[in-house]
């Protein structure tokens, strides 16, 4: 398994962290230096009280005095010794390395820290640690506190090297949930792309063949729009995002097609503000809210009706208003399958950043209204 990367040490975790009040604060060098204070506080605390348990006497003022500054000379020994070992890689490559190069480096790191804090103690306040270091009993205290460091801190190093690999296979796993998401929107897209609406284009061909004998121009009209109609549906079936002023041209085009068709019966506006022209969106997004407007508000409406594509910028959001004079949703299907789609895609896409909403547009008609993050 690949080592973790070492971050560097004013983000680094601190062995203070076991405690989990500590957890809530953000690493800091600041906030590491407080803590190693801390943390060689309760070290000499520990001592002192260890200490009591075994004399059964109460410690002067001046042995818990120099105890505490003995423990914070220690601590910050093996600070600056690990901090260093980050700097010159010696961390990175102890980490990289088998199981027992890690186990000396976390285990020697703090008894050289041990010794320098004693040796320091000793130039401060001439404690005697030259007579300490070659009596035996003396001797092995220094071993036993160094011990007591290192297991520490190497079980700590240990679980939270542990917890950083979970985090990172982790976040493997939920980037590969990710992709694969996106493969099936995308893949739903491309069906979806691939498709021209057979009834559109079995009535535009057949609207064609009608005019060719009554109404020749009109016929290489409608003919013109058709093929402009396809050429940008299919640049779109090409490629994975789009412009918001593109999707405008792609709805004009298709409802400049249908106008052909339908004549007088059919009146429609696509307005894009300018600021907007080169927002990003998924192909062929906004297309079906357009269709369905058609076929289910104007298509079964005698009279025909009007459909107006708004995009605008409305505050933190870009709002997308379809709107149409015709039956509205409630007569007929509620919205119908292409909106449902449409909700999945906007899931897929923005999560709950975009939403899909529709309602009525007084005196008759619906209003489609999609907004998505700026």
């Amino acid at each position: 398994m690949a080592p973790v990367p070492t971050p560097p040490d004013c983000a680094r975790p601190h062995p203070l962290e076991l405690i989990p009040f500590f957890r809530r604060f953000p690493p800091t060098r600041g906030r590491n230096l407080v803590y190693t204070f801390i943390w060689s506080s309760i070290f000499a605390v520990t001592f002192l009280l260890a200490n009591v348990a075994m004399t059964a006497r109460m410690p002067e003022v001046r042995t818990v005095a120099l105890c505490g500054v003995i423990a914070n000379l220690i601590g910050f020994a093996i600070h600056a010794l690990y901090s260093a070992g980050q700097l010159f890689g010696l961390e990175r490559w102890a980490k990289g390395s088998n199981f027992a190069v890690k186990t000396a480096y976390f285990s020697v790191i703090p008894v050289i820290g041990v010794i320098a804090g004693m040796q320091g103690a000793e130039w401060m306040f001439h404690i005697g640690f030259g007579n300490w270091i070659v009596t035996p009993g003396w001797l092995m205290s220094i071993v036993a506190t160094s011990a007591i460091i290192s297991l520490v801190l190497s079980t700590f190093f240990y679980l939270r090297e542990r917890d950083a690999h979970a985090q990172a296979q982790l976040a493997v796993e939920r980037e590969t949930a990710e992709r694969m998401q996106r493969e099936a929107v995308a893949a739903n897209l491309r069906a979806l792309q691939a498709q021209i609406e057979p009834h559109f284009l079995f009535n535009t061909l057949a609207n064609v063949s009608s005019l060719i004998d009554r109404d020749a121009p009109e016929a290489k009209r409608m003919l013109e729009r058709f093929i402009h109609f396809l050429r940008a549906s299919l640049a779109a079936t090409r490629t994975e995002r789009t412009t918001l002023a593109a999707e405008g041209e792609l709805i004009a085009s298709y409802l400049d097609v249908l106008r052909v068709r339908m004549g007088p019966r059919l009146q429609y506006s696509v307005d894009v503000e300018p600021s907007l022209a080169g927002y990003a969106i998924a192909p062929m997004l906004l297309q079906p809210v357009v269709e369905n407007a058609i076929r289910h508000g104007l298509e079964g409406k005698v009279e025909g009706g009007r459909v107006d594509f708004r995009a605008w910028r409305d505050g933190d959001a870009v709002r997308i208003d379809v709107r149409d004079t015709g039956v509205g949703f409630a007569a007929t299907t509620g919205g119908g399958v292409g909106l449902t789609n449409l909700r999945d895609r906007l899931r897929g896409l923005y999560g709950n950043a975009a939403t899909l909403s529709i309602g009525e547009n007084p005196p008759s008609g619906t209003l489609v209204t999609v907004r998505l993050p700026a």
